[in-house]
């Protein structure tokens, strides 16, 4: 239990354990450098190094720690968007199977499928009409009135 009255060891050791916490509490790669670099410094401050050598070996080790892993993390946040089966029903029209309004989410059905539906336009949608799907939320479809031209 000697190493923990080492100067700054026990300050380091609870500082990487606080960011490693936060860094587990939102998984956002916002503060694992730095407990990467608190452990970094908690080294040093075990082979005797003074405050001085402590705060840069953190800095230090902070910064080499984000520049490795930044292509990672980058390729991580930067991920091509992949459509999934709601995706491809955006611009489809769909048959309203119960009333939508603003307030309550009804049903549609698109190809056999039946699907959460709401508005976000001040309009209601009753049952037997049209609707066009203009977004997907999570798993409800964002639908509008369909007009149909009576040109054609």
């Amino acid at each position: 239990m000697d190493f923990l009255f080492r100067e700054g060891t026990f300050f380091w050791l609870a500082l990487a354990v606080f960011l490693l916490i936060i860094e587990g509490c939102s998984w956002n790669l916002t503060t694992i450098w730095f407990a990467v670099g608190a452990l970094g410094a908690l080294v040093a401050s075990q082979l005797g190094g003074s405050p001085l050598v402590q705060a840069s070996t953190f800095v230090l080790v902070s910064f080499v720690a984000l520049l490795a892993t930044k292509p990672l993390v980058r390729k991580w946040k930067d991920h091509p968007f992949t459509p999934t089966n709601g995706d491809r029903n955006i611009g489809r029209i769909a048959q309203v199977l119960e009333q939508i309004t603003p307030s309550q989410p009804g049903r549609i059905r698109l190809d056999g499928v039946d699907w959460a539906a709401q508005v976000h336009d001040n309009v209601t949608l009753q049952p037997d009409t049209l609707c066009r799907v203009v977004a997907l939320e999570s798993t409800v479809l964002i639908v509008e009135p369909y007009i149909t031209d009576a040109s054609h």
